[in-house]
């Protein structure tokens, strides 16, 4: 198919993945490392990456929290260049092997070239279903209003439809991802917001970061932990007011939410004026049913259920939280319904777990996007906005795309 001017522009740490199948805990015990989540290591300095290149079986891809969905939402369109990644690399032969990977992929590529550092990796440490992911950022770290604010860059973001800024590039580029914030604010663009990890979360410089951009961000993805430990840091440093603590806390534990005032000026404190404002959050948690909160003038709930694959289906979960984003962002873009997103989103990442790491499946997708909302939503769930046809995903081209990519509405 031709190519086209991207719809997503995706932000975040470009990474070099280095995968590695492990039978024990001995890497993680010798470098103490947290098993089982995302962490920053000094890899190289430590010895960590030089033992790991001595394994067999290592597997290289590009990797990163948006570049994982970039990379899945061209898989899902089948269209090439529909969807463009923004971050840092070094000027080395990895960037290079890694720039080469996207473009693998039919995404587009906008990389601020750092000439002084190397670019970064993830070395991702897999026991069955759990992934040990040790990041050494290098020049992914690095990325400033400067680097953004290019004619090229300039001309891609005020054609597109979505702007996803993940975490940890909030968490060193704040200038960047504040402005783009009001860019997509000012553009009528939507803007999608990961917190990505449970350590960062911990951090307070971080939470204060989001708190001042949340009311900019129209949809906000992270797991239950990541959102517990997101509340816990706001709470004991108290970075907000306890209205705005108390109604986070019922929203994402579920308790007592339905005898509160939940609506967007209570968990903003000083929400945008110049747009009707609302934001929708996502909470995923392992195999248990996927929440989402549609925060406006009244909250709104819908739950979504996650099958359950068959034993010994889940290779890795590497990248699970990037690809349900991915699947989400693709039916949003055809107007689907909050469900219809979720849903998508589910099957998405339960596809891209039963690959090596974020490995893309060698075929095309098989599960057809029903966009029109369903009517078995639980509690009060979140109405369609009138698509009712389903379209096989062998069937989007770019006009399909290119039409849409309107905002969720009740």
């Amino acid at each position: 198919m031709a190519s086209r001017v991207p719809l997503v522009a995706a932000f975040g740490n470009p990474l070099l993945d280095i995968i590695v199948d492990v039978e024990d805990n001995s890497l993680v015990d010798k470098y103490n490392l947290q098993k089982n989540i995302a962490q920053e290591v000094d890899t190289v300095t430590s010895g960590f990456y030089e033992d790991v290149m001595k394994l067999d079986g290592v597997l290289y891809s590009g990797g990163g929290c948006a570049l994982n969905t970039v990379r899945v939402f061209q898989w899902l369109t089948g269209t090439p260049n529909t969807a463009a990644f923004l971050g840092g690399r070094g000027n080395d032969e990895r960037g290079d092997v890694l720039e080469e990977l996207v473009r693998t992929d039919t995404a587009v590529s906008s990389f601020a070239v750092h000439p002084s550092l190397p670019t970064g990796h993830c070395i991702a440490l897999v026991e069955g279903a759990e992934r040990t992911l040790c990041a050494n950022l290098g020049a992914a770290n690095h990325y400033t209003s400067d680097h953004l604010w290019t004619d090229s860059n300039i001309a891609m973001l005020n054609n597109c439809k979505v702007v996803y800024v993940e975490g940890f590039f909030l968490d060193h580029s704040y200038e960047a991802s504040l402005e783009l914030a009001k860019f997509a604010q000012d553009k009528g663009v939507t803007f999608v917001f990961n917190l990505c990890g449970e350590y960062v979360c911990e951090k307070s410089d971080y939470v204060q970061k989001v708190l001042t951009i949340l009311p900019y961000i129209d949809i906000i993805f992270g797991n239950r932990s990541e959102f517990q430990v997101f509340i816990d840091t706001v709470e004991a440093r108290n970075e907000a007011s306890p209205v705005v603590i108390q109604n986070l806390r019922a929203m994402i534990t579920g308790e007592g939410v339905d005898n509160l005032d939940l609506k967007i000026e209570n968990i903003c404190e000083s929400p945008v004026k110049t747009k009707p404002k609302s934001l929708i959050a996502v909470v995923t948690e392992g195999c248990n049913p996927v929440q989402c909160y549609d925060i406006g003038e009244r909250l709104k709930t819908t739950s979504v259920e996650v099958p359950r694959l068959p034993a010994g289906a889940v290779k890795d979960t590497i990248g699970a939280g990037d690809s349900f984003i991915a699947g989400f962002i693709f039916v949003l873009l055809q107007q689907g319904s909050l469900r219809a997103c979720t849903d998508y989103a589910i099957w998405t990442a339960q596809t891209m777990i039963q690959q090596a790491g974020t490995t893309l499946p060698t075929s095309r997708p098989s599960k057809p996007v029903t966009v029109a909302a369903s009517n078995q939503s639980k509690n009060s769930g979140v109405s369609g906005i009138g698509m009712t046809r389903s379209l096989s995903c062998h069937e989007h081209d770019n006009n399909a795309l290119a039409s849409t990519g309107h905002k969720i509405k009740s």
